[in-house]
Parts: structure tokens; sequence; C-alpha cells
């Protein structure tokens, strides 16, 4: 009997060893639960925001460049390159607008950081908006969920987008969307990642 119980109790150790949530990582605590209520440390989880402005609100703000607005954060689970190193999860993100005389919804991409840092580092970021940027000098929007993930409140200085990946014609170049008179700050509500997808036409 004896026997028995120690080869179960082995092979609870093999699958625990053997499961995610156990493993080791550099996570920063509650980043998850900050980064627009997801759950922590699950790969392939995801939050999606979208708003759309009437027309009655864009009349009202004739400043208002940004008619519509949407941004998706998922998670990806990345393997230790070797042994003993921690696991690490990745925050990608993908942003969307259209805007005022433009046919096409612009997009871009990047991560949301500050995961990583040291313990010691993480104090500095305690209590302030999430940044999610983009690459090569991109920009990016700081990040704040609210109502328990329900609402991320956006707030906007630069972010380089694009309509197509790069073009001849002014509708399909990158070009910067900046944070004007009436497009600094954004309420947007939760919404389903097929209708981001059904905004961006993918």
């Amino acid at each position: 009997m004896m026997k028995v119980h120690a080869q179960t109790a082995t092979l609870i150790l093999a699958v625990m060893a053997a499961t995610p949530a156990s493993a080791q990582s550099d996570l920063q605590p509650g980043f998850d639960k900050r980064l627009l209520g997801l759950a922590p440390a699950q790969d392939k989880a995801e939050s999606c925001f979208l708003r759309r402005y009437d027309a009655a609100h864009i009349k009202a703000h004739p400043k208002q460049k940004v008619e519509a607005i949407g941004l998706c954060v998922n998670v990806e689970r990345k393997l230790p390159d070797e042994k003993g190193d921690p696991v690490r999860y990745i925050y990608n993100f993908t942003f969307a607008a259209k805007l005022k005389g433009k046919a096409k919804v612009a997009t871009t991409a990047g991560e949301c950081g500050y995961a990583y840092m040291p313990p010691e580092e993480q104090k500095k970021f305690s209590g302030r908006p999430l940044w999610c940027g983009v690459d090569c000098d991109g920009g990016g929007v700081n990040v704040e969920p609210r109502k328990g993930g329900d609402e991320l409140l956006v707030r906007l200085e630069r972010i380089a987008v694009s309509s197509e990946c790069g073009g001849a014609d002014d509708e399909n170049s990158s070009f910067d969307i900046t944070g004007g008179a009436d497009d600094k700050v954004f309420l947007l509500p939760k919404a389903s990642m097929n209708a981001y997808r059904a905004f961006v036409g993918k």
C-alpha cells in the first residue's frame, strides 16, 4: 500500500511540474489583472474593446478625428529557451481606428509592456497606466481597465498606423494618429473578438 501511495505522489508532482500554471515565470505580479482583467498567465487569453461614435456625437465634437476605435490584447506563452529559464507571457495588442475622411480602418500592432521588470523596478510603475507600444518609435497608447475590465480608458498621444502595408497613395501610406483637442481620451466598452474583426475587416 505504501508503494502505491509513493507512486501516486510521484505522479502528482510530475504533473504539477509540467503544468504551465506551476511553471516559474518572471511575470510582474498583478500584471494580468491590471491589463484588461485577463486571466493570470493564461495562454491565448484575450480581451477586446470597441467604440463607435454616432453622427450626433461627431457633430457635437467637430474637432474629433476618430469615428471609431478598437483595441485587442492577447496572451502568448513563450517557452523557455533553456532549461531553468522562466516562462514568459507576451502581451500582444492590435489597435484600429476609423478616421474622418478615410475610407479604410487604420491598424497597427505591438506589445503591452512592463511585465518583466525586476521587482524593484516594478514599484516605479505601480498605479500608473499601462503602456502598449509600437516598435521602431511608433508611439502607442496608455490603457487603464475600468469596471473590472468591462471598459478600457485609452489615452492617445501618438501612434503609427497604416491602412494597408504601405502603398503609393495617401490612403495606403503609414501615418501617425495624434491626440488632438477631442482625440486624447477614449472610453471603450468590452467587445467580442468577432465584433472587433468585423470592424477591422478581417
